[in-house]
């Protein structure tokens, strides 16, 4: 099995994980499988718990979001989780893996992403981010994926569509301000040439992992 993820999807994530380089934050991905491999289209987030080695998405987030996809994108589906371990490296933490054993139960093809931002945030250099995706396998143990950065224009285009549908669909709480900065910067992802070209350029920040 591997896992393909997204431009929009692989954007918020890193967003996310550096707007608060002191804690960990967590929030679910949004996807598809196709012929085995697991694509990451979109992720959402809400209420949490955190601390800086601990973070906990309060139990109505997973429910709300399942009831929105089935509502209006049934394609779709929460494919896993991801969450932030900023300064401590890349790995599955005991707690990570009890967790992940939740989602697989739920759904047995979940994955959980995790990401060490902090040295990225500091230099905005590629070589700097830690990006690690993994799964427990049937003996318990941790086990990485393989993945990569989805460049297909046509999946680019329709990831892009799909976030923007779950921005108004996904009841927020922040202003309007907020979220209107929040449409404006997923917009600019349709510009498909420049994401492409730039996603090409920095895909060695996904390295392929055997899984």
């Amino acid at each position: 099995m591997r896992a393909r993820i997204y431009p929009l999807a692989l954007g918020k994530i890193l967003h996310h994980a550096i707007s608060n380089i002191n804690q960990e934050v967590a929030g679910l991905m949004v996807g598809k499988v196709v012929s085995d491999v697991v694509e990451v289209w979109d992720t959402v987030t809400g209420p949490q718990q955190s601390t800086p080695a601990y973070v906990k998405l309060e139990e109505n987030v997973m429910a709300l979001v399942a009831e929105v996809l089935i509502e209006n994108l049934p394609d779709l589906y929460i494919v896993g989780w991801y969450h932030s371990h900023p300064g401590l490296d890349v790995f599955m933490s005991p707690i990570d893996v009890e967790t992940q054993k939740a989602y697989q139960t739920m759904f047995p093809k979940a994955i959980a992403l995790v990401v060490d931002p902090l040295q990225f945030s500091a230099s905005w250099k590629v070589s700097d981010l830690k990006i690690g995706v993994f799964r427990i396998d049937k003996n318990g143990k941790v086990v990485p994926v393989r993945f990569t950065l989805g460049l297909q224009r046509r999946k680019v285009l329709e990831s892009t569509l799909v976030g923007l549908q779950m921005l108004d669909l996904i009841p927020r709480k922040a202003d309007v301000a907020d979220e209107e900065s929040v449409k404006t910067s997923t917009a600019k992802m349709l510009d498909l040439d420049h994401i492409v070209k730039f996603f090409s350029k920095t895909k060695k920040l996904l390295p392929s992992r055997k899984g």
